[in-house]
């Protein structure tokens, strides 16, 4: 419930209306004029104060999370006195000139007098910009907070999965060396097989427990994937998997692109002619800090609607779950349909 509240008042920026009324009426009791009343006096406040507000949106979604997030403090600092120099020259131009008009209070009198406003509305917009800049951070930090939670939830939640269903793994890597050295050596196709499938195993329960993975294991494990799932299709079918460029050494969350390459093999069409079966997968980078997985797949519209009903796209549906937990704001995933073509695209934003 507190969550939901707190949403809501973020979204529509209830807590800067707020702000601004509470703070143009201390402002407004700090410059009190007894001979004007003080509903005019509060509106010219506002008005006032108003002209500081796109300046302290700004700084707040902008400059705080590219600045101050990453420490470069120095720079954040120089831009937040920058800008409210420049907005106390406009609300000394502008609105001063109004409020003038709504209370009937003369501003503007002796050099001193203005001189000593301007650094008075100078100290003010610094106020209002370091107040709305507090304010973005605790919102930030709380639903962080929230988000960490439901990370460590669902970190327990797929442990308990994973031991419920958890094999022997030295049983099952003996059983499977055995199966290697059973297959005859001439069928070097079903020996390097099981030797893929063992790497992949290997890879998910040993190299698989941690937040984050090189991406060079993450791709070496999609082509091993890649490797048996071309052997279960029909032979002529058209599967090409194209890793664009060098990768330097960064990390995502292991098994993040497994999902999508998966879904492109489950719903590959069915066509008598092999050829026209046909999977594209292409990874690239774009601007070194985006990871983009283009998959497209061939789709049979006259059997694949009935095998999508029935697994009801639930590796899609917790790729996307894990995006938001993972990735909040630094993901964009799209399907998309047309004829007999399927395309899933995920940018991943892993350079911060």
């Amino acid at each position: 419930m507190a969550k939901n509240v707190v949403y809501w008042l973020t979204k529509y920026k209830v807590f800067y209306i707020l702000t601004w009324m509470v703070a143009s009426f201390i402002i407004m009791l700090i410059n009190y004029n007894p001979r004007t009343p003080w509903i005019p006096q509060w509106w010219g406040h506002m008005i006032i104060l108003g002209t500081a507000v796109p300046v302290c949106y700004y700084t707040a979604y902008k400059l705080t999370p590219r600045y101050l997030y990453t420490r470069k403090i120095g720079a954040f600092i120089s831009y937040l006195l920058l800008l409210a120099f420049l907005n106390a020259v406009v609300t000394f131009l502008f609105a001063l000139y109004i409020y003038q008009l709504v209370t009937g209070i003369p501003v503007f009198g002796s050099v001193l007098r203005t001189v000593s406003l301007f650094f008075e509305t100078v100290l003010i917009d610094i106020s209002l910009i370091a107040i709305s800049c507090i304010i973005k951070i605790i919102i930030d930090r709380y639903f962080m907070e929230q988000q960490i939670l439901e990370i460590e939830k669902e970190k327990v939640t797929s442990e308990l999965n994973f031991l419920r269903s958890q094999v022997n793994p030295h049983f099952l890597f003996n059983v499977m060396n055995t199966i290697y050295f059973q297959i005859d050596k001439a069928n070097t196709d079903a020996r390097l097989t099981v030797e893929k499938f063992s790497e992949m195993l290997r890879y998910q329960l040993y190299e698989c427990n941690t937040d984050k993975i090189p991406i060079q294991k993450e791709l070496h494990y999609i082509k091993n994937y890649v490797a048996i799932q071309t052997l279960r299709v029909e032979r002529d079918s058209d599967i090409n998997l194209s890793i664009e460029g060098e990768m330097e050494d960064f990390s995502i969350a292991p098994l993040l692109i497994l999902p999508i390459v998966e879904n492109a093999f489950k719903h590959i069409s069915n066509f008598k002619e092999a050829g026209k079966n046909k999977i594209q997968i292409t990874i690239r980078k774009q601007d070194n800090e985006i990871l983009i997985i283009d998959t497209i797949n061939t789709y049979d519209q006259a059997t694949g609607q009935k095998h999508l009903m029935q697994t009801g796209g639930l590796g899609i549906q917790n790729l996307q779950r894990r995006l938001e937990l993972l990735y909040p704001g630094k993901h964009d995933l799209s399907i998309n349909k047309e004829e007999n073509i399927f395309q899933t695209v995920l940018k991943l934003q892993y350079n911060d």
